[in-house]
């Protein structure tokens, strides 16, 4: 089975309307389970809406270690993908010095791939040192890929990827563009639960612009 975890430079980085998209995507296809770092309820239920399967949460701060594996290896049972989506940013946790409840830490307990979400809004090159900075903070986390947030127009595109495929020797494996409608749909999406808005077509109309928009 595959499985990767998305996981974002900094809250608001774009991660959950990504992690949504992908899940809805994948879930045309293959059976696709899918985890929320952390004690989030909003999050889950739409990816719990799109995917048909009930999102778990994995939380390194009240779970061990070995629950944290017993709750990932129980979810994935009959699926083709397991995808995990972030809390905040990638080394944000309880505590300044550990790891303790932080999404860095629920990657290393799973030994999951992690595609790093970065929002590269009004920044190139620079985001090359934001990728590096992350690989150097600790190379116990695998990140293999990285995802380009708020990038506007073809040359703001070639300069980041250039740069951070050079420098940081990963593939960008995504570039999603600036757009009012993502930041609409999102700012929206992120209000009520997937159960309370899907009565309304405008609620599944948004989803279904986001989907379009990183598919």
């Amino acid at each position: 089975m595959k499985s990767f975890l998305v996981a974002g430079d900094r809250s608001g980085s774009g991660k959950t309307s990504i992690t949504l998209a992908l899940s809805a995507l994948l879930s045309a296809t293959r059976a696709v389970q899918t985890f929320k770092v952390g004690m989030d309820y909003i999050d889950p239920s739409y990816l719990t809406g799109v995917t048909g399967r009930p999102c778990r949460n994995l939380d390194g701060y009240v779970m061990s270690p070995a629950e944290v594996r017993a709750v990932f290896a129980h979810g994935c049972r009959g699926a083709d993908v397991a995808v995990v989506e972030g809390v905040r940013g990638l080394f944000e946790g309880a505590e300044a010095l550990t790891d303790l409840g932080s999404t860095a830490a629920i990657a290393k307990q799973l030994d999951l791939p992690v595609v790093l979400v970065v929002n590269a809004r009004s920044i190139t090159r620079s985001a090359a040192a934001i990728v590096k900075g992350f690989q150097a903070f600790d190379p116990d986390v695998a990140i293999r890929g990285v995802i380009l947030n708020q990038v506007t127009g073809a040359r703001h595109r070639e300069k980041a990827v250039r740069a951070i495929e050079h420098y940081c020797g990963i593939p960008v494996v995504g570039v999603i563009p600036r757009t009012a409608d993502m930041e609409l749909a999102m700012r929206h999406l992120g209000l009520v639960p997937y159960r309370e808005g899907q009565e309304h077509g405008e609620f599944l109309a948004r989803i279904e612009a986001v989907k379009q928009m990183i598919g």
